[in-house]
């Protein structure tokens, strides 16, 4: 997950998606980028959870698209959302999503086209986590299909361009 530690994003929930699927045996390791005002209350709700070694706040980092480009699944569960430039870095990038149900996530995802939404809760989050690790298939055809998607637009306005400038 990348963005701003801050209430919009949501993190608290995710922590504890976190752990229920520690609880339920799922390996998974949860990294976040970013910086914010929460930062230290996240870190002591992780570390209460006995979470150090698995939801992993790595702070901001100046080149985010390594750590996109090796993951298994983006998680973007966030209370709301504008037009979010991190779920367009993965869509770029061919990430399989799973974002929340919110306004701005719904104008970027099509639920079960080219990623997953989910309920906004510990339950919404870590089962839509589950259901995509376990479907490799699944993840596979998400990525492809975000990635396609924003190559698609890309030439939309490509497009618009050459046909504004005749």
């Amino acid at each position: 997950t990348v963005g701003r530690l801050t209430a919009q994003k949501a993190y608290e929930l995710a922590i504890d998606a976190m752990k229920l699927l520690k609880d339920q045996g799922i390996k998974a390791r949860w990294y976040i980028l970013g910086e914010g005002e929460l930062r230290n209350k996240l870190q002591q709700k992780i570390d209460s959870l006995g979470l150090k070694e698995d939801f992993l706040l790595l702070g901001a980092k100046e080149n985010p698209y390594p750590y996109y480009k090796q993951c298994d699944l983006y998680v973007h569960a966030t209370r709301f959302e504008g037009k979010s430039i991190a779920i367009r870095e993965a869509q770029i990038l061919g990430c399989t999503l799973l974002v929340s149900d919110c306004s701005g996530n719904r104008e970027q995802v099509i639920d079960g086209v080219d990623g997953k939404m989910c309920q906004l809760t510990p339950e919404g989050i870590s089962a839509g986590i589950e259901e995509l690790l376990s479907d490799e298939e699944k993840c596979r055809e998400y990525g492809k299909k975000a990635s396609e998607k924003l190559t698609a637009e890309k030439e939309d306005v490509l497009q618009m361009f050459r046909f504004n400038d005749n």
